[in-house]
């Protein structure tokens, strides 16, 4: 009978270590900036020639105009779905607040740093419908 638990030891043992490598090596999350911050810190955020169609509305669409928040029936003030959505915001100054002085938006946690440097960007050239 003790012959039977002393085989059956390392196997138990190598169960549990293999299980515990794959309990810690799932518990990790990605984040945009390090993932990409060899891109971003090789001058890959363009900010010279933003777009509100290429830039700030993808920006957007991940971040504000997603399910609850600013869209239809969402919970946020305001629907981002289009560009005089998000420019009502603007013109009354509570889009740069929220987004680039307070950084409480969106709020599970601040844009990335080129995110934010896109949004200030293009509201330093006039917010255009580009």
């Amino acid at each position: 009978m003790v012959h039977r638990t002393i085989k059956k030891a390392p196997v138990l043992f190598l169960a549990l270590m293999g299980a515990s490598l794959l309990m810690l090596s799932s518990c990790y999350k990605d984040n945009e900036e390090d993932l990409y911050k060899n891109y971003y810190s090789q001058g890959q955020c363009d900010t010279v020639s933003v777009s509100f169609s290429s830039d700030i509305m993808p920006i957007i669409k991940g971040n504000c105009a997603i399910s609850g928040c600013h869209v239809q029936g969402g919970t946020g003030p305001g629907i981002f779905g289009n560009y005089n959505g998000v420019m009502d915001k603007v013109k009354n100054g509570t889009f740069e607040k929220r987004v680039l002085i307070d950084k409480n938006m969106p709020p599970a946690a601040p844009l990335s740093d080129c995110q934010q440097s896109l949004i200030r960007a293009w509201l330093n050239a006039g917010s255009p419908n580009n």
